[in-house]
């Protein structure tokens, strides 16, 4: 067998890109475990950006951080755990941390040793402002520097001066511990950084910081608004309006847009109100109260006539929708940009370009309300055959892609660049080539359309 290993070596040639490396790796990668370690070395080399000396020298695909996403993006789109990206990356700390910009990371090995450690902590979710993560045991050490005992495990980064701590369960969420614990949402981000602005970094089974030496130490009290003598309950939206004589608990499955229509309130409206919010309503906070009137009120919606064009608009719409639209879809939860472009036999490019606020991956897209499907003059196309290749080209399709393809996957929930590659067995870069759209960070990648991953 090593006669064999021997004579493999020796007749392999280098590919002159990495891709191509890459592709002629993975497909003898079972048949040799000696090749990783002797070409993973050279491969660093063809990095644009400086390699730790302590990175695997098993890794066979590398990537260059130029700052466009962030470490946990990074293992998501490439589909590998946590777990695997510090063992490959020595210099990657716990909650993916120490992810540097301007420095390569492995991203790929094959060939590795048995691992005999133990797992370490999964990534969090994004997808929910609660703790996921399961870190491991409890231990307690004293900090040095100001003679607070700090329980351990903690939440990366936290403050070097915190004297009061809270063990998260699985489960709760940022809002939560800072009602119970008398501080602001505010309070627990600036303690606890690594959580990030919507809580989707906070860990279960740690401690994190809700107090710090010569910070608040009571927890506030529902009070009455001196000026205006209505009762507020706590814990409430940051900045919410202080003439405020109504409120909304905000339960999970909530969003602005929902929350506006039971009350009978614009979406506007109720962003006026509750300004941390946020346009895009991601900065509703679960578990805190919102404010859904205010004193003198605010008359309910309409359906209107939108001056110019004699088209009936009903309310409440999209923000930044064009003036000139005639045909409306109400967005129903769930909804995607692409779901939507696809039942009106538009491209999803249209369908951004007449809702721009959006945006071009859909995550401005508000749930229940109306966005515009159709504009004046418009004519939507029909699924047609690519003059010149005779293959029939099913629709929505990726924006850009190549006329050439032959074979089309349909992208569904959880599909990325690198899962979709794998499945088909083609390079990523290839599938980039193929759907240019997608960009190298596969950021443009759209649900419910359908991408190339052959060509004539």
């Amino acid at each position: 067998m090593s006669d064999q290993y021997t004579l493999y070596i020796a007749t392999v040639t280098l590919p002159e890109s990495v891709t191509e490396f890459k592709m002629l790796f993975s497909s003898f990668a079972l048949f040799s475990v000696a090749l990783p370690v002797a070409l993973g070395r050279s491969l660093i080399e063809r990095q644009n950006y400086y390699v730790d000396v302590n990175t695997t020298k098993y890794c066979t695909w590398y990537y260059d951080n130029d700052g466009a996403n962030d470490c946990t993006t990074v293992l998501r789109l490439w589909d590998v755990t946590l777990e695997a990206f510090m063992r490959w990356n020595p210099s990657i700390t716990a909650g993916c941390g120490n992810f540097k910009t301007s420095q390569s990371y492995c991203i790929e090995a094959f060939g590795e040793p048995p691992v005999t450690t133990q797992p370490l902590p999964t990534l969090p979710t994004t997808t929910a402002a609660s703790s996921t993560v399961n870190p491991p045991t409890t231990t307690t050490t004293t900090n040095p520097g100001n003679g607070i005992e700090t329980p351990q495990p903690t939440q990366a980064d936290m403050v070097k001066n915190c004297n009061k701590f809270y063990f998260v369960k699985t489960g709760e969420g940022c809002s939560k511990i800072a009602s119970s614990n008398g501080v602001s949402v505010a309070d627990i981000f600036a303690w606890n950084p690594s959580v990030g602005a919507d809580c989707s970094g906070m860990w279960a089974e740690v401690n994190i910081c809700v107090g710090i030496i010569g910070g608040p130490t009571a927890a506030p009290p529902t009070s009455t608004a001196p000026s205006n003598g209505v009762e507020t309950p706590s814990p409430i939206q940051d900045g919410m309006v202080t003439n405020c004589n109504k409120f909304h608990f905000v339960k999970s499955g909530d969003g602005c847009a929902s929350i506006a229509k039971t009350y009978s309130i614009s979406v506007s409206n109720f962003i006026t109100w509750n300004p941390a919010a946020g346009t895009d309503c991601t900065g509703l906070w679960l578990n805190t109260y919102a404010c859904v009137a205010i004193i003198g009120g605010a008359p309910a919606p309409t359906t209107t006539t939108t001056a110019g064009n004699g088209i009936a608009t009903p309310t409440p719409t999209q923000p930044g929708i064009v003036s000139n639209c005639d045909k409306f879809q109400f967005v129903e939860k769930g909804s995607t940009c692409a779901t939507i472009a696809k039942a009106h036999g538009i491209a999803v490019s249209q369908f951004v370009s007449w809702n721009p606020s959006v945006n071009s991956d859909c995550s401005g897209m508000w749930a229940e309300v109306y966005v515009c499907v159709s504009i004046i003059g418009h004519t939507p196309p029909t699924t047609t055959t690519k003059p010149g290749n005779g293959v029939a080209t099913p629709t929505p399709i990726q924006d850009g892609m190549t006329t050439s393809c032959k074979t089309f996957h349909f992208v569904q929930s959880g599909d990325n660049c690198a899962t979709i590659a794998k499945a088909r067995g083609i390079s990523v870069a290839n599938f980039v080539k193929w759907n240019p759209a997608v960009g190298t960070s596969c950021t443009g990648l759209w649900l419910n359309t359908y991408a190339c991953v052959a060509v004539l």
